[in-house]
């Protein structure tokens, strides 16, 4: 039995949330993620190319984003986000490394996924990979998140998502926290907590696509506190 889920804010607007994210070293799970990608292509004989699009959806300050350019050069990569501050870091980083030329085909876009989920924002072309990393349970219902990834799919496109799952107890919670974020800042402390209280279980996603009509989206835990969704259209 899971504790309750809590949600939590939709959108991390906070400037000390922006500062600790984007100067956070989260590479060893960030690098992990982008492997289990490359392995999942890899699996299922699939190609990014120099015509593909890659999406990171919730990019934040642009970790992932820019990883995946560096993985994939040729590539356009679209990193998008609702919170202005946290793009604002992401476009920053970008500058900063202007004269190292490895971020050249990424663009940033200011986004609220919501506005895609019911037509208000009308995404032009569809992604032959879609990405999230902890975005899932930012939402207060998921079924925008679906809609969203629904309207910027297309037949043979790739989605690969990773997020918490919710643990069975605050005990459990705290336990996670000191063994992967031990020493970390107070800000990023409480939003961990806060993260796997907001997250969900693998049947709950489970549900979720079921009534999304996504039954053919795998999803499945991973290590002691992840879940990932993946699959092709």
């Amino acid at each position: 039995m899971c504790m309750k889920r809590l949600p939590e804010p939709e959108l991390m607007q906070n400037p000390l949330q922006v500062q600790a994210y984007s100067e956070a070293d989260f590479s060893n799970s960030d690098a992990l993620l982008i492997r289990r990608i490359e392995e999942y292509l890899l699996v299922k004989g699939k190609q990014i190319d120099s015509k593909s699009l890659i999406i990171d959806l919730g990019c934040g300050p642009g970790n992932i984003t820019e990883l995946l350019s560096r993985s994939w050069p040729s590539v356009r990569v679209f990193g998008i986000d609702g919170s202005g501050p946290m793009l604002a870091e992401a476009r920053n980083r970008k500058d900063r490394r202007k004269s190292f030329n490895d971020l050249r085909n990424v663009s940033y876009f200011c986004w609220n996924l919501l506005s895609i989920a019911d037509g208000t924002i009308n995404f032009k072309g569809t992604g032959d990979l879609i990405v999230s990393n902890s975005l899932l349970h930012h939402f207060h219902d998921p079924s925008q998140f679906w809609k969203a990834l629904k309207s910027m799919s297309s037949k043979g496109s790739i989605t690969f998502h990773r997020d918490l799952r919710r643990p069975s107890s605050m005990d459990e919670a705290k336990a996670l926290q000191k063994m992967y974020l031990p020493d970390s800042p107070e800000v990023l402390i409480n939003d961990y907590l806060a993260s796997l209280q907001a997250a969900f279980t693998v049947e709950e996603v489970k549900t979720q696509l079921h009534i999304e009509g996504l039954d053919h989206l795998s999803v499945y835990e991973v290590e002691d506190r992840y879940l990932e969704v993946v699959g092709i259209f």
